[in-house]
């Protein structure tokens, strides 16, 4: 078995996500080394209780692998690892990103000059035209448009945005199960000249659930994130909270004061928190040179990690200033096994930083 089968067997394990994964590359070197572990190893880290314990065969999830896999080479997708060159740089920078994407299409490097456009699924006719409009014009001017496949206004950009130029399209569900059904034409023609990709297995079915998924790597692919249309409470107002979170540019069209669907972009261009835009020159003038504006004094801040017991323990520990490996396991008196694996995963939480020597240093994270 290969790293990336490896990666594609994990990935297909039950209640394993992108940061227990990368715990796990972290601890044990490699996926293929990780997929050898034990049950007794598996038990020393954090996060992975007896649900996991019980539900960890790899025998049987490489089965699934392997059935994923055929129907990637059926569909014709890509299988593309956070570790080869056309996985997008700045989806890295985002602490959960996925070790995985398929991909129906081609990435390219001009894809790092991206804006994804977003709103809501029940959007006014004007709404729908500025998403054409936007998409069209923006693609034009060379911007990779990003956005769900959604209803609305996902749809009209993406519309826009293929005419013109490229338009990825990312799923909350497997390239096998386009979502919604009325948009697989549309998910062909953009894959001819752009991408439909998803980090979920070939099969999986769309879920409630899997949106809020999707839409960290709709934010986390893009330079900057424009809202045509959505109200305060939406799935767009989240992915401009995580955008805000990514140090994403933010933008928003204004709309009538008297429409609800209206109120997540005038509540965000009121407090600053988005730029307001009329026209795509608007924003492209924030990207001359591709150097995006880096925002401060943000109101929305990201949820804190989650930590488990063990790692607020070791937190409390930690002093203000740098401490040695040796100083720490003495102030923790816990195997440097143990501590090892609490440090590791303390680093990939950001909540610990380290320096050579084996040096290290609470983060100071604004919660």
């Amino acid at each position: 078995m290969n790293e990336l089968n490896a990666l594609i067997t994990l990935n297909s394990m039950p209640l394993l996500g992108s940061v227990k994964i990368q715990l796990l590359l972290q601890v044990f070197g490699s996926a293929v080394d990780a997929l050898n572990a034990s049950p007794e190893d598996l038990r020393k880290l954090p996060g992975f209780g007896s649900k996991i314990i019980s539900q960890w065969n790899p025998e049987e999830a490489t089965q699934t692998a392997e059935l994923d896999q055929n129907l990637a080479h059926r569909f014709d997708a890509q299988i593309i690892p956070f570790t080869d060159k056309r996985y997008p740089k700045r989806l890295l920078n985002i602490p959960d990103f996925p070790i995985l994407l398929y991909v129906k299409g081609d990435m390219t490097p001009s894809d790092h000059q991206s804006i994804a456009i977003i709103g809501t699924r029940s959007a006014t006719h004007y709404g729908l035209e500025m998403a054409h409009k936007f998409g069209l014009e923006l693609a034009h001017q060379g911007f990779t448009i990003i956005s769900g496949l959604a209803r609305g206004i996902d749809t009209a950009a993406h519309e826009g945005a293929r005419k013109k130029g490229r338009t990825i399209a990312v799923l909350g569900s497997g390239l096998c199960n386009i979502y919604p059904s009325e948009n697989k034409n549309l998910a062909s023609v953009i894959a001819e000249n752009g991408a439909v990709i998803s980090e979920f297995p070939m099969n999986t079915p769309p879920d409630r659930q899997r949106f809020p998924q999707r839409n960290r790597i709709v934010s986390g692919m893009s330079s900057g994130i424009l809202l045509i249309e959505a109200p305060v409470k939406s799935g767009a107002m989240i992915t401009m909270r995580m955008g805000l979170a990514q140090g994403r540019n933010l933008y928003a069209l204004s709309g009538r004061a008297d429409i609800p669907n209206f109120e997540g972009n005038h509540t965000l261009i009121k407090s600053q928190q988005a730029k307001f835009v009329s026209k795509p020159e608007d924003i492209k003038e924030d990207f001359k040179g591709w150097l995006p504006t880096i925002k401060k004094n943000l109101e929305i801040k990201p949820a804190p990690p989650k930590l488990e017991r063990e790692e607020e323990e070791l937190l409390k520990i930690f002093p203000q200033d740098e401490i040695g490996i040796d100083h720490l396991a003495s102030l923790a008196n816990l195997p440097i096994q143990k501590l090892n694996v609490l440090i590791m995963s303390l680093i990939l939480k950001k909540q610990v930083k380290e320096y050579p020597g084996r040096i290290y240093k609470k983060a100071h994270v604004a919660h």
